[in-house]
């Protein structure tokens, strides 16, 4: 019988700081030194890594969280054995978004690493005492290719590792049923690039309806609502006349355990990445999703802000018009006619704009699909996520009680800040943080990196929650616990530490007074 860890009621947040600290470097990211309950072999070990790697971190932040503190230090120190027992189903939950940095920087301020789930995968080995099932679980972005992501997280070194010597063996699911691959140079998806794969996930999915219980009930302009691929119309169908439904994977819903393993980071449509926006990786069809509604506020749209230019609003329409009759029918005409017409428009555009027969872009003009801190949408979509992640059942229906136990470890010690997600620049916090409590620990890291949670629609309204709370405290009622004297024993709307540059279209609507 599985026994539930209630993380509401969860209000310890552990922040583990050390600004010396790195990731290990050689997979498949053994520890530097041998622990007492270390559940390998002594050979096993990397004599190179440095004195603090991300193994001894994660180690320390357990220590933070108070876990099994009487038997710290003895081979018999289980730290998650209060949330994972032996024949359990364990799911880790990571932030695989995509490839490579589309900004061209370290490729760790936007993925979890890989030696962070090395740590993490050795505990719950401890916890399981040789019996269940260990899963890697996530979906990246649609347009993610697994081998060229591989070739940066090493992941397969760890897997082999658990292969071998371990009786508990690592999995790795791709949950996405949709993927597909984006031309840079021609600045589009092109039609037969997409492939839908109906068993990404060997257990399947259920397909949740939070109805009006979704943060989505009864926003105008849900008719203009766009998700992850350039036919809205299956996105709008999922989200409108009282229905709001979401596919989540089975693999996650029958989880016993959920480890989430977030980037600290920023985002461009919520304005943080975390624990909460992490959940859009548990829904196996990003048409499901929610991004943004197309259009400006006036017109019941967050896709962008408003302007008086001509140009600016011809360009948004010729964009929409082709997105919505081309694009979304997937046809090689359409490919072709947006190549040819882009190829002869754009150079007229900027011949014009460099003669200033119109005025430049200026940063306002330039945002587009809904990166900006006037989206009111993505911050919904990902509350929803929240929600069924804590609440729905193995068999995808809303219960009254939390449905598996919980626990969240930020990866801080390379974090991202500016354009993130795709392209955030790497800052070295040598920082993580974890709880059981999803919500308190992504308010304690926006704090830390400089943020206020109350202009994060995602965190404000999360506190304000009633049907399907996420928490039963109050913000203030949290503690802190850490090795940094300057953070200990605060709570998570004061421990501030760190001053992150935010995305360019947050700037001034996000950080802490």
């Amino acid at each position: 019988m599985k026994e539930i860890i209630d993380p509401r009621i969860k209000n310890i947040v552990a922040i583990f700081q050390d600004s010396n600290c790195s990731y290990s470097k050689n997979p498949p990211y053994h520890p530097g030194k041998i622990y007492p309950e270390y559940p390998f072999s002594n050979e096993f070990i990397d004599q190179n890594s440095s004195s603090c790697d991300a193994y001894e971190a994660i180690r320390n932040l357990l220590y933070l969280m108070n876990y099994d503190r009487e038997n710290f230090g003895k081979p018999e120190w289980n730290p998650l054995g209060h949330l994972i027992k032996p024949g359990y189903k364990v799911v880790l939950k990571p932030n695989f978004v995509l490839h490579y940095n589309e900004g061209g920087y370290d490729i760790f301020a936007s993925l979890t690493h890989s030696s962070i789930i090395r740590a993490i995968a050795d505990y719950v080995l401890i916890a399981l005492k040789g019996q269940g099932r260990l899963i890697i679980a996530e979906a990246p972005q649609m347009n993610c290719e697994l081998d060229k992501l591989e070739n940066a997280l090493k992941l397969n070194s760890i897997i082999d590792f658990y292969s071998k010597h371990s009786p508990v063996k690592l999995e790795f699911v791709d949950i996405r049923k949709l993927t597909c691959k984006y031309d840079y140079d021609k600045g589009y998806f092109p039609s037969d690039s997409f492939v839908i794969n109906e068993n990404a996930d060997p257990l399947g999915y259920e397909i949740i309806n939070l109805g009006e219980d979704s943060y989505l009930h009864n926003l105008p302009g849900l008719e203009n609502l766009y998700g992850a691929d350039y036919d809205r119309s299956f996105t709008v169908l999922n989200h409108s006349n009282g229905v709001h439904r979401y596919c989540v994977s089975k693999t996650v819903l029958e989880a016993d355990t959920v480890i989430c393993l977030p980037k600290l980071k920023t985002h461009k449509k919520v304005g943080v990445t975390l624990n909460i926006k992490l959940l859009v990786g548990i829904n196996g069809d990003k048409n499901y999703l929610a991004h943004y509604r197309i259009g400006t506020p006036e017109n019941d749209g967050d896709e962008f802000p408003s302007t008086d230019k001509a140009d600016i609003k011809l360009y948004r329409k010729f964009n929409r018009f082709f997105s919505d009759y081309f694009f979304a029918r997937r046809s090689k005409f359409g490919d072709k006619l947006y190549v040819l017409i882009k190829s002869i428009s754009q150079p007229v555009l900027n011949f014009i704009r460099e003669k200033n027969i119109i005025t430049k872009p200026d940063l306002k003009d330039r945002i587009f699909g809904g990166n900006w801190y006037g989206n009111d949408t993505a911050w919904r979509m990902a509350l929803d996520l929240a929600r069924i992640f804590i609440y729905a059942d193995s068999n995808g229906k809303m219960q009254s009680e939390p449905q598996r136990n919980i626990l969240s470890i930020v990866d801080g010690i390379i974090a991202g800040e500016g354009d993130g997600p795709m392209s955030p620049e790497p800052f070295h916090a040598g920082t993580l943080i974890g709880g059981e409590n999803i919500l308190a620990v992504d308010t304690a890291s926006a704090t830390l990196m400089g943020f206020s949670y109350r202009k994060i629609k995602m965190l404000k309204f999360g506190w304000e929650e009633k049907k399907y709370p996420l928490v039963k405290f109050e913000p203030g009622c949290t503690i802190i616990n850490s090795n940094v004297t300057q953070l200990n024993k605060k709570n998570v709307t004061n421990c501030i530490y760190f001053k992150f540059k935010p995305h360019p279209n947050w700037v001034n609507h996000i950080e802490l007074d």
